[in-house]
């Protein structure tokens, strides 16, 4: 009887509310992107994505539009203590009838993301694409990446607002020699540019890569093929000849990197030549 009447006060007692805990909504930049590790674009926002510039614990902002920041954004990054360079206003003339990107813009912001000591790091315009995709276009020249490849990725992010023949031929004509490279450079820059060495260095002597020659890779691609229950990883055995590196030593990357049948690439595709890449596209 005492356990019935305990159930049964239980019962009567009002139950406390579940209280359920909800994320906080955050609302991106229109056009944010991530550039690289610690580097992104975005265009000058207004106050309802400042609660998502916050989480990502920014250094240093780089403003390229000639007008001015607006008094929310502004403020948000002094109380932080955001780094803001207002280059826009640095390279901004009355007399200048040219309205797109400075060579000499371009230059000292890619030379800001190139600096590690600066990271995280946010590249904004006004609209997001104009200023900002042509500056990343030329950070990608940089990096060695295909005119066509750079050039498209523009076309993608500037699509839905209007792409510009005039940035398609700066990003082209661009000098990559005008940037002075930092001296504390972030990972991801430096290890692309070991990469493209290894290869500039490996083709040159005949090489797919380091120690690798295009017999010894067709002769590997034919056992793999022919014999694919062979191909699994084998302890000792007889070192190939010279300073070779055995298969056990070559990185995945470099072991499919120039692969005719490869996982990334095909024989079977063929690629239209294209000798023109700016000013093909009749909708700019």
């Amino acid at each position: 009887m005492t356990d019935t009447a305990a159930d049964a006060a239980s019962a009567a007692a009002p139950q406390a509310p579940v209280v359920v805990n909800t994320l906080p909504s955050l609302n991106p930049p229109l056009f944010f992107e991530i550039v690289e590790d610690q580097v992104y674009r975005s265009n000058k926002c207004d106050a309802s994505s400042i609660p998502f510039l916050a989480t990502l614990q920014l250094n240093t902002v780089v403003y390229l539009s000639y007008d001015d920041l607006s008094r929310d954004l502004a403020a948000f990054f002094a109380e932080k203590e955001i780094n803001v360079i207002h280059l826009g206003m640095k390279y901004r003339t009355a007399s200048s009838q040219w309205k797109g990107i400075s060579e000499g813009m371009a230059k000292e912001a890619i030379e800001c993301i190139l600096d590690q000591r600066r990271h995280p790091i946010l590249v904004m315009c006004k609209t997001g694409v104009h200023f900002a995709g042509t500056m990343i276009g030329c950070l990608r020249r940089l990096q060695n990446w295909s005119l066509t490849s750079t050039i498209d990725k523009y076309r993608n992010i500037a699509g839905s607002v209007k792409t510009r023949f005039e940035n398609e031929q700066f990003i082209e004509l661009f000098d990559v020699d005008l940037v002075t490279l930092p001296q504390q450079l972030p990972s991801w820059f430096t290890v692309h540019q070991r990469l493209m060495e290894e290869e500039r260095i490996a083709l040159t002597k005949g090489e797919f890569f380091p120690g690798r020659s295009a017999d010894k890779v067709e002769d590997q691609q034919k056992k793999e093929l022919s014999q694919p229950e062979e191909t699994e990883t084998k302890t000792g055995g007889d070192q190939p000849e010279g300073d070779a590196p055995t298969e056990a030593d070559v990185l995945a990357y470099q072991k499919y990197f120039f692969y005719l049948q490869g996982p990334l690439v095909s024989s079977s595709v063929k690629f239209s030549e294209k000798k023109s890449i700016i000013g093909d596209d009749d909708d700019d």
